[in-house]
């Protein structure tokens, strides 16, 4: 087994703390679109199905994500 310094364990470490949400994130998306594809066969693409909430409620995730990429960027540029 080959040995690593304290720096390359902590950063090992970092690296894998994301690994459980990603995956949990990707089979959420999977789930989500095998759901999508088989609502889309038994009834067919939404046509007035969504009100203006619905609408609201589905562009938060994409938002939030904007928000947290923006953040990171910019807290990167302020320490540069």
């Amino acid at each position: 087994m080959v040995e690593c310094s304290a720096e390359e364990m902590t950063s090992r470490d970092a690296w894998r703390a994301i690994l459980i949400p990603a995956v949990g994130s990707a089979a959420l998306s999977a789930s989500m679109v095998v759901n999508i594809l088989k609502i889309n066969k038994e009834h067919g693409w939404p046509k007035r199905a969504f009100k203006k909430s619905d609408y609201l409620l589905m562009a938060i995730p994409f938002a939030i994500i904007a928000l947290a990429i923006g953040e990171e960027i910019t807290k990167d540029e302020k320490s540069e």
